[in-house]
C-alpha cells in the first residue's frame, strides 16, 4: 500500500516537473499516471495536450489528455461527423451539448453521468447545488446528465457585443458620435470616401464583422442594425419566434444591402473569417464593428496600432423615430459547448474525477486565467493578468494569448469567470462599453438551452439544414446585390415554410414550455 502511494506521488511530482520544464505532449503522456483520449475542435483550434493548462492539469491530477482529432481538420462539424462515422470513439467527446445528449438518448454513444457525478465529482456536485439555474441546463430530455457544459458567469456580466468605431476618424472629419442608423451611414460615407487613413488611396472599409462561417459576421453586423441574432430563434413574452421572418431582420438586411452597394460594407464580409479585426485594425483600414468589448478594446494598446488610433464603443443605435434597435444579446447560461464520457471509455470513474478537477478553484482559475506567474499574478485575492497577456510582445490581444495556453478554449465542462473579462480589459474603453450596454433596455435575452426527445431532434436535424441553407443563400444574394429583398421576400418566406419552419417553431415552443414547467 505504502509503495503504491509513494509511486503515485512520484508520478505526480514527475508530471509537475515535466510541466514546469515544458515537455512535449508525448513526454507528458508518458509520465502521467493515466492517459485519456479526447476529440475536440473549437473555433478552428484542434485540441493540443501540450497547452499550458493541460500540462498543469496532468501535473495536478496524474491524467494526461491526448487529442484524437486531426490537426489538419479545423472544421468542428466535419471533424465530429468523421469521428462518429469512424466508429472509433475516444474517452471524452467535446462538441455541442444538444448533439452529445442525442448521442446518449438515441445511440448510447455517451454514458449517463448522473451517478458518477454524485459519487465521484464533489466539485461538480457542489456547483450544481449552489447554482440550480445552471444545473437545470445539465439535464437532458429524459432527466439524465449526458454532458457537462461550459457555463457563463451570467450574473456578473451579461453583455456580449457592442458597437466600436474609429472615434479618431470621427474627430478628423468633425463628425458627431452617431446615435441613429442614418447618422452612422453618414459617418461611414464621409470616412470611406475621405481618405481617413491619409494614404492617398480609397481603401478604407466601413462596416465589418468576423466569424467562422458566412453567418457569424452577419450576425454581428445585422444585430447592430436591429436584427437581433441573424439566423436563430428567440423568445418574447413566452412565444418562440424565428428571427429571419421578423420585420426588424428584413429592415437590417435591406440596410446592409444598400450600404454594400454604396461601398460602406466590407466586400469580404462573408470570407474574411475570424481574422477580420487583425486584418483591418492594425492596417488602419476598418471603421466600425459590433464585437466583444474586452478583446476589441485591446487593439487600442497594441504596439502596431496606427498613430492616433482610437477604437471605442458608442451607445446602441436608434432609428429615425428614436426607438432603440441595436441592443446587445445577453449571455445565456451556456455557450452550447460541452464534453461527455463516451461508451468506449474503459475507466469512467477516472474520467469524471478528471473532469471534476476543472470545477475546483484551481482548475477553474487555470481555464479562466492560465498559469500563475506567466499569465497572471494574485493581487488582493484576485487574479491580475501580466504584461505578457495585456501587452503581449507578439501583439496578440489577451484572448489570443490565453488561447495559446488552452485557456478560454470552450469545449470542456467548466465555469467561466466574469473576472477574466474584467481583467483582460483593465482599461476605461472596455469598461465604458459594458456600462453603455448593461443599462436597462440595452440588452435582449438569449433563448435558454432547450431539450428535445430523440424523435424531436431527428425532426429538427431533418428540417434545420434546409432552412439554414435557404436563409443563408438569400441573405448573401440580397447583401451582394444579386437579388432584391423586397421583390424576393414573399418567395423566401414561402420557401422556408415549405421546408418545415412552422414545425420547427412548434418543436421549439414545446421545448420552451417544458423548460418553464
Amino acid at each position: 500500500m505504502k509503495k503504491r502511494i509513494l509511486m503515485s506521488m512520484c508520478i505526480i511530482l514527475t508530471a509537475a516537473l515535466m510541466y514546469a520544464m515544458g515537455g512535449s505532449e508525448e513526454a507528458a503522456a508518458a509520465k502521467a499516471d493515466k492517459q485519456l483520449t479526447i476529440h475536440m475542435v473549437f473555433n478552428g483550434m484542434v485540441f493540443d495536450g501540450n497547452w499550458d493548462i493541460y500540462r498543469l492539469a496532468a501535473a495536478k491530477t496524474g491524467v494526461m489528455l491526448k487529442g484524437t482529432a486531426s490537426k489538419n481538420n479545423t472544421d468542428a462539424i466535419q471533424a465530429f461527423n468523421l469521428m462518429i462515422a469512424s466508429g472509433s470513439l475516444p474517452d471524452i467527446i467535446s462538441y455541442m451539448q444538444i448533439d452529445l445528449e442525442t448521442l446518449g438518448l438515441k445511440d448510447g454513444a455517451v454514458i449517463d453521468l448522473t451517478d458518477l457525478i454524485d459519487k465521484h465529482a464533489p466539485n461538480i456536485k457542489r456547483f450544481m447545488q449552489e447554482n440550480p439555474r445552471f444545473a437545470k441546463d445539465m439535464y437532458a430530455y429524459d432527466g439524465k446528465i449526458y454532458a457537462i457544459p461550459t457555463f457563463y458567469d451570467y450574473d456578473q456580466l451579461n453583455v456580449t457585443t457592442t458597437i466600436f468605431i474609429r472615434t479618431d476618424w470621427l474627430k478628423k472629419f468633425n463628425l458627431k458620435t452617431p446615435s441613429t442608423v442614418a447618422e452612422l451611414e453618414h459617418a461611414l460615407t464621409v470616412i470611406v470616401n475621405g481618405d481617413a487613413n491619409g494614404n492617398g488611396k480609397k481603401d478604407e472599409i466601413g462596416l465589418f464583422g468576423r466569424g467562422a462561417n458566412t453567418v457569424d459576421p452577419l450576425r454581428q453586423s445585422a444585430g447592430m442594425l436591429g436584427a437581433r441574432y441573424a439566423t436563430s430563434f428567440y423568445v418574447e413574452n413566452g412565444k418562440i419566434n424565428y428571427n429571419p421572418l421578423e420585420p426588424t431582420f428584413r429592415s437590417a438586411i435591406a440596410t446592409m444591402a444598400d450600404w454594400y452597394k454604396k461601398g460602406l460594407v466590407d466586400k469580404e464580409l462573408f470570407t474574411r473569417g475570424w481574422g477580420a479585426r487583425d486584418q483591418l485594425l492594425p492596417t488602419n483600414l476598418g471603421t466600425v464593428t459590433f464585437d466583444w468589448p474586452a478583446s476589441t478594446s485591446g487593439y487600442n494598446f497594441r504596439t502596431d496600432a496606427p498613430a492616433g488610433f482610437e477604437f471605442t464603443a458608442i451607445p446602441p443605435l436608434r432609428d429615425a423615430a428614436g426607438t432603440l434597435i441595436s441592443r446587445s444579446l445577453t449571455r445565456g447560461n451556456s455557450n452550447g459547448w460541452a464534453w461527455s464520457i463516451s461508451a468506449a471509455a474503459k475507466d469512467p470513474v477516472a474520467v469524471i474525477k478528471y473532469m471534476d478537477w476543472w470545477f475546483s478553484e484551481e482548475g477553474r482559475r487555470a481555464w479562466n486565467f492560465g498559469i500563475e506567474g506567466k499569465h497572471y499574478t494574485m493581487k488582493d485575492g484576485k487574479p491580475v493578468f501580466t504584461d505578457y497577456v495585456l501587452k503581449n510582445p507578439d501583439n496578440l490581444v489577451p484572448l489570443q494569448v490565453l488561447y495559446r495556453a488552452g485557456s478560454q478554449v470552450s469545449g470542456i465542462g467548466v465555469w467561466q469567470d466574469a473576472e477574466y473579462e474584467f481583467a483582460t480589459a483593465s482599461n476605461d474603453i472596455a469598461r465604458n462599453a459594458w456600462k453603455l450596454y448593461m443599462e436597462k433596455g440595452n440588452t435582449v435575452p438569449d433563448i435558454p438551452v432547450l431539450k428535445f426527445s430523440p424523435k424531436e431532434q431527428a425532426e429538427i436535424q431533418k428540417i434545420k439544414p434546409a432552412i439554414d441553407q435557404t436563409t443563408t443563400e438569400y441573405i448573401q444574394k440580397w447583401i451582394l446585390g444579386a437579388s432584391d429583398i423586397n421583390k424576393d421576400w414573399d418567395t423566401y418566406v414561402k420557401r422556408i415554410k415549405e421546408q418545415g419552419l412552422d414545425r420547427m417553431v412548434e418543436l421549439h415552443q414545446a421545448a420552451y414550455n417544458r423548460y418553464n414547467r
